[in-house]
């Protein structure tokens, strides 16, 4: 019931955003909109889209994947995004897949309570542990000391820090992966875990805090010195690297999930901006497109139109000379 009140007052912020556009512009407008995970990465490309190819003024409504859908089928917006997998026949839709992300687990330790510089290794047992527990956990309780495993990270024991745990909130293609692929429960249900609505306010956790992000995100990581107790933790062993993502030894990986309508009614602004995004010879996109996906921008690892990940979608925009 909460979830549907909550994809309601989505449909309400959208209409009423286009209500808004409908009397502001002279040009049609073009909404995108979805994941806020996929938010930066889009913002950016709309900005550095060819002037001379917009046919109608962009913008992006940043409301949570599960509120993708609903205007793709009601022909509100140009491309709704996801920030998981699509996995409901619609005839009337298509969807494709712009790139790979990685999830990272992240959380916030001071150094005097690290015994080494090594990040600490997260297993599912561990996670669950993390969100599942209905008693207090103790960080040092978890990662103590293992001196057959050197390279992996531990806690000192006199660290005092017990775990808190934090979430996106419902509707989140993020919180719907986090889930699925480490906890391994699709309907996963931790109340004690603090709830916030960005990467951004994941990476202010309390000290003891544990919680996930993108991987595109952690160049906030990188770049604000607020965060400099924020860690970025192993999964099974393995870093988040664009690399390790890209060839799938680290498994917490989860695709950035286009979808469209082949009946909307700007079909010409649509069709264009999708060649911009796929095609390397179509104007802006050796330029702009493919320095995004790159380790210092959002880090992404982008999938081919050709890919069979994009078959329909190649099959449809072979339509369009």
């Amino acid at each position: 019931m909460l979830k549907k009140r909550i994809l309601s007052l989505f449909w309400l912020i959208t209409m009423i955003s286009i209500f808004i556009l409908t009397l502001v512009s002279h040009k049609p407008y073009f909404i995108m909109g979805g994941s806020t995970s996929v938010a930066p990465l889009m913002h950016t490309l709309m900005e550095d889209y060819p002037d001379n190819h917009k046919e109608a003024d962009f913008t992006y409504n940043s409301l949570g994947s599960d509120a993708a859908v609903i205007p793709v089928n009601k022909n509100m917006f140009g491309i709704g995004w996801l920030s998981k997998e699509y996995t409901t026949p619609n005839n009337n839709l298509i969807s494709f897949v712009l790139s790979k992300d990685g999830m990272i687990l992240v959380y916030n330790l001071p150094q005097d309570c690290l015994g080494n510089n090594k990040p600490l290794n997260f297993t599912q047992d561990k996670v669950k542990k993390m969100y599942l527990s209905k008693s207090p956990i103790f960080w040092r309780d978890l990662f103590p000391q293992n001196t057959s495993e050197p390279n992996q990270g531990w806690i000192k024991p006199t660290c005092d820090l017990k775990i808190l745990a934090y979430t996106r909130e419902n509707g989140s293609g993020t919180r719907d992966v986090f889930n699925e692929k480490v906890l391994g429960d699709s309907k996963a249900y931790y109340p004690q875990a603090i709830t916030v609505n960005s990467s951004t306010q994941m990476f202010n956790m309390s000290s003891g805090g544990v919680g996930y992000s993108s991987y595109s995100d952690k160049k906030q990581l990188d770049s604000n010195k607020q965060f400099t107790n924020i860690h970025i933790a192993n999964w099974e062993n393995i870093a988040p690297s664009l690399d390790t993502i890209k060839n799938g030894t680290y498994q917490l990986s989860r695709p950035f999930t286009g979808l469209i309508n082949k009946n909307f009614k700007e079909i010409n602004t649509l069709v264009k901006f999708l060649k911009f995004l796929f095609i390397p010879d179509y104007p802006g996109h050796n330029e702009y497109v493919v320095p995004a996906f790159s380790e210092t921008q959002y880090a992404q690892s982008a999938v081919a139109l050709t890919d069979k990940l994009n078959y329909d979608l190649n099959q449809w925009l072979n339509n369009f000379p």
